[in-house]
C-alpha cells in the first residue's frame, strides 16, 4: 500500500476527527481549511486523486461522439435509442452507487475509511473544486469495468449504448460541479442545486439523484424541496422514519 498510503489526517477525518479551524490572530476561531490532502505520495495526490471540473468532458467527449456516430451509421434511429438507453442505464447507476455505497453505514474503521474516500470526504469538503467530479484514480477503472460489460453483454450494440453512459456520467459530474460553484436565478438549475444543497444540509438519507430525481420517485426517497428532515446531519433519520413521523 505503499504507493497509495494514506495520510494520517485522512484515516482520522475517516473517524470524526476532523482538523481543527485555522487559528486567527485575534483570537477568534476561524475556518476549517477548504480541503485535505489525502494520499501522502505526491503524485497520486496531484495528478491521480484530483481532477479539474473541465476533464470529464476531455477524458469522454471523444467516446460520446464517436458511440454515437457509430450507432447512427450502425443502426439508423435504433442506435439513438440505445444511446438514450446508456444515459438512463447511468442515471440509474448514479442513484445506486449513492444510495447504496457511498453513504453505507459502515462499521468497522476500514469500512468507514472506504465510505470517506468515496463519499465522505465530499461531504465534510463540499466545494472543494479539485475533489468535486471523479478524479482519474476513480472514474478510469470504472469506465473500464463497465465498458467490458458492455462489450460481453451487448455485443455489436456496445458502443452505442456505452456513449451514452459516458454522455450521463459527463453530465452528472458537471450538474454535480454545478449545484456547488453556480448560483442559478431560476429554472431547473435553480431546482437542481436546492434539491442537493437539500441533500448536503437537512436530508443526507434521501435526495440521492443529482441529474436528476426520478430513481429518488421511483424508489421512495424523494423529498419535495419544501419537506424537511427534523434533526438531519451525518447520520440523520431514515426516510421511513421522517415520514412516520409526520
Amino acid at each position: 500500500m505503499g504507493w497509495l498510503a494514506l495520510t494520517q489526517e485522512c484515516r482520522e477525518a475517516a473517524e470524526g476527527h476532523m482538523p481543527e479551524p485555522e487559528a486567527r490572530p485575534d483570537g477568534r476561531r476561524g475556518k476549517r481549511p477548504a480541503s485535505m490532502r489525502v494520499f501522502e505520495n505526491p503524485f497520486v495526490e496531484r495528478w491521480l486523486a484530483r481532477a479539474h471540473p473541465i476533464t470529464p468532458g476531455l477524458w469522454f467527449g471523444w467516446v460520446v461522439a464517436l458511440g454515437l456516430y457509430r450507432g447512427i451509421v450502425g443502426f439508423g434511429l435504433a442506435g439513438v435509442g440505445l444511446f438514450h438507453a446508456g444515459v438512463l442505464t447511468t442515471t440509474l447507476i448514479e442513484y445506486t452507487l449513492h444510495r447504496y455505497a457511498f453513504h453505507y453505514d459502515a462499521k468497522s474503521p476500514e469500512g468507514r475509511l472506504r465510505v470517506f474516500l468515496m463519499h465522505g470526504y465530499h461531504h465534510e469538503y463540499m466545494d472543494d473544486p479539485m475533489r468535486l467530479v471523479l478524479p482519474p484514480i476513480a472514474i478510469w477503472p470504472i469506465a473500464a469495468v463497465i465498458a467490458l460489460v458492455w462489450y460481453l453483454v451487448l455485443g455489436p450494440y456496445w458502443l452505442p449504448v456505452y456513449a451514452g453512459t459516458a454522455a450521463g456520467y459527463v453530465a452528472y459530474d458537471w450538474t454535480h460541479y454545478y449545484t456547488h460553484h453556480f448560483q442559478p436565478r431560476g429554472g431547473i438549475g435553480r431546482w437542481l442545486k436546492r434539491y442537493h444543497m437539500l441533500h448536503h444540509h437537512d436530508s443526507p438519507n434521501a435526495r440521492y439523484g443529482i441529474t436528476s430525481p426520478l430513481w429518488d420517485v421511483v424508489f421512495g426517497t424523494y423529498l419535495p424541496l419544501d419537506r424537511m428532515v427534523r434533526r438531519a446531519g451525518r447520520h440523520g433519520p431514515s426516510v421511513t422514519e421522517t415520514l412516520e413521523e409526520s
